[in-house]
């Protein structure tokens, strides 16, 4: 507690400096204060108490066997984090190659899907060309029947025109001359099931119908046939008219790759 100032004290002030007086009107200004716990002077105790002040707390010192074993649970400790760790990775690992083949399986169904639309694509290529070349078949098939029968109509328009002339004059009977023509027009079925239509000149020989396929379907080595009746040329035959082969005033022929 702050003590009384005497008169003296009062006296004295007004010939010494404040700064000497302080250790007069304070005299335990210097001593230590303590903690704070509410009043203005620092003390928690109550005018007629003095404050407790507790021993402090030393570290306890640890045996050789408690720190061994504190030791080993910091290893036990670290080994688990570690496993954990390991742990982690491996799953992580697992999860990456589960991704890794989940898209290889994306990208082998892709590559298997493109070559079974290519397969399909091939497929109907050939059913196409199949059906192409079946037509192309049917139509020169069908130019020969034409070409027959109108050979055969013609033949028998002949006979009929020969008849009366026989049974005028039995005696003087002979046979009637073959019909001359000057052209042949021939319908030429190249591989690639196109048809050249052309007319020659029935004294053109088979060599010439060869120049002309050569120059106008651009092949090389080829062969020429055909199917009614059945016959495939040679190249001896290319010097012969084409009259004296049989082929005026029409005919289909086949040129065959070689």
């Amino acid at each position: 507690m702050r003590p009384k100032v005497s008169n003296l004290a009062v006296s004295l002030t007004n010939a010494t400096p404040y700064s000497a007086l302080i250790p007069l009107l304070y005299p335990d200004i210097d001593d230590p204060v303590g903690e704070s716990c509410g009043n203005v002077l620092g003390s928690s105790a109550t005018p007629g108490q003095t404050a407790s002040v507790e021993p402090e707390e030393k570290p306890v010192e640890l045996t050789p066997e408690q720190r061994a074993e504190k030791a080993a649970q910091l290893q036990a400790k670290i080994a688990e984090k570690k496993r954990l760790n390991e742990e982690k990775e491996k799953q992580d690992a697992i999860m990456r190659e589960k991704i890794r083949r989940k898209e290889g399986q994306s990208l082998a169904e892709m590559r298997e899907k493109r070559e079974l639309d290519e397969a399909k694509l091939i497929a109907e290529e050939r059913r196409r060309q199949k059906l192409e070349d079946q037509r192309a078949r049917k139509a020169v098939l069908e130019k020969i029947k034409q070409d027959r029968e109108s050979k055969l109509k013609e033949k028998e328009a002949e006979k009929k025109e020969a008849a009366p002339q026989q049974s005028a004059a039995p005696a003087q009977q002979s046979a009637a001359p073959p019909k001359q023509y000057n052209e042949c027009r021939l319908q030429l079925r190249l591989p690639t099931g196109q048809a050249l239509v052309n007319t020659f000149k029935a004294e053109d020989t088979l060599g010439d119908v060869v120049a002309f396929v050569r120059d106008t379907a651009k092949l090389e080595t080829f062969g020429l046939m055909t199917s009614f009746p059945r016959k495939q040329y040679q190249p001896s035959d290319y010097g012969f008219d084409l009259k004296s082969l049989g082929l005026c005033p029409s005919s289909v022929i086949i040129v065959s790759k070689q």
